[in-house]
């Protein structure tokens, strides 16, 4: 992971990538709040949570996390962690592909790492869920 600092609370959520661009991490919470670049937070419109470091020109890391110090308890339920690839100077393909890796926290504590390698650039609108091509993968909060 990059060395860039980044929050951590009751839960975070950890972005980076293989190749210099502008990839974005969508989460969305149980009460089916998004958060991403265009709505960090923390406010009730993402249930506290907040995009601490939004990367344009690197490998990340972006970040999202609910603070011990706003006193910002996450919600419980599923979470939907997701990858928008927003620009990158060569395309994503076979020849060019682009691993993404997600590190979830829970309490400072390692949680889950994902890893996923992408070979075409895939897009959903910010759109996160169980059903979203750029879904990375699911995690339960409780």
């Amino acid at each position: 992971m990059n060395s860039a600092c980044v929050g951590i609370g009751y839960l975070s959520f950890t972005l980076t990538w293989s190749r210099n661009g502008d990839g974005d991490l969508v989460i969305t919470t149980p009460n089916n709040k998004r958060i991403y670049y265009d709505n960090k937070g923390p406010s009730t419109d993402t249930d506290q949570g907040q995009l601490d470091r939004d990367d344009r020109t690197g490998t990340g890391p972006e970040n999202i996390f609910w603070s011990y110090n706003y006193n910002s308890t996450p919600p419980t339920g599923v979470y939907y962690a997701c990858f928008e690839p927003y620009q990158f100077d060569l395309n994503i393909s076979i020849i060019n592909p682009l691993s993404v890796t997600l590190s979830a926290l829970r309490l400072k504590n390692v949680t889950l790492i994902v890893t996923k390698t992408y070979t075409s650039t895939i897009r959903n609108s910010y759109q996160c869920n169980s059903t979203s091509p750029t879904l990375l993968t699911s995690i339960n909060y409780f």
